[in-house]
């Protein structure tokens, strides 16, 4: 992958290659930076010194983690693309409550301000769609997670198995979740019942976090409650965005398009990639570590 020359600047000192070099070359490196899904079993092989790898996102559920060996750590680029995924999340939000995602049906605009809003994963993303919802509309914010980046952005903080009760009380849900054996179909029918009946959901983590059956048929039963996502589910390796979802007046999408295309925001998470790498190479640790177990399964 071509780097932006910030980041090829914080890492120029340790040398930096193309996957396409030589087994002998590559044998000598000690970090690779990749898009997840682009690491695979023969550039594991051919990297017998590899010590470091840096997904160049957030998500690390698209990683073949059997071909990794165990002493490889592994860190996620959590917090790289943290503004313009906010920022697509409230595209979506602002879309949906005020109808602007329709051309022909009349749709009466929802009030935002002084509403509750609830975060699902409040690691960099989740911290700052609360602060957004927190400053600018003067939300009460509730998080949900296993652990909080700015804790100080929530009103209330709750553990995953407190789920049900907080989505009873949301009058707007951001899905920031990671894909995990935890997260996966997290927002099944049995919780998406409990949400208000007008309640607006919109999804920035990974389409499987939501199971896609339910939401569809949640959907039908409550044409007030209403649905946003800039990720959808997988059929195979890809991104399937032509689900039966287009055909609801209350859905909106987005082609994952909250970041990629975009020069600045691709050349402030590689930036930041670039420093963690930095860490790791001056002393062993690193921010982000991804826990394997949690993806077992996924």
């Amino acid at each position: 992958m071509k780097l932006h020359e910030p980041a090829k600047k914080l890492l120029s000192e340790f040398g930096l290659i193309e996957i396409s070099a030589d087994d002998e070359t590559l044998a000598k490196c000690d970090v690779l930076f990749s898009l997840p899904q682009r690491v695979t079993p023969d550039i594991i092989r051919r990297m017998p010194g590899l010590r470091m790898i840096q997904s160049y996102s957030a998500g690390v559920d698209g990683l073949d983690y059997s071909s990794v060996p165990v002493g490889v750590k592994i860190y996620s680029n959590a917090g790289g693309f943290t503004r313009p995924v906010a920022e697509q999340a409230w595209a979506l939000v602002l879309s949906l409550a005020k109808g602007a995602n329709l051309r022909r049906k009349k749709v009466y605009p929802r009030l935002l301000r002084g509403k509750t809003l609830l975060v699902l994963g409040c690691g960099a993303i989740g911290s700052e769609v609360a602060r957004i919802g927190r400053v600018a509309f003067s939300m009460k914010t509730i998080g949900v997670s296993q652990a909080f980046a700015s804790p100080d952005n929530f009103d209330e903080r709750h553990p995953p198995s407190e789920l049900p009760k907080c989505v009873a009380s949301a009058d707007v849900v951001v899905d920031a979740l990671p894909l995990n054996k935890d997260t996966q179909s997290m927002l099944d029918y049995e919780v998406l019942k409990l949400m208000k009946p007008d309640a607006i959901l919109v999804n920035v983590g990974r389409g499987e976090t939501v199971d896609q059956p339910s939401v569809t048929r949640i959907l039908g039963e409550r044409p007030e409650m209403r649905f946003g996502t800039d990720v959808f589910w997988r059929k195979g390796e890809r991104e399937d965005f032509d689900p039966p979802l287009w055909d609801f007046d209350n859905f909106a999408g987005t082609f994952h398009s909250a970041v990629f295309g975009r020069d600045d925001a691709l050349g402030e998470a590689e930036v930041m990639a670039a420093e963690n790498i930095r860490r790791f190479l001056a002393t062993g640790d690193a921010a982000n570590p991804v826990n394997r177990d949690d993806y077992a399964g996924v």
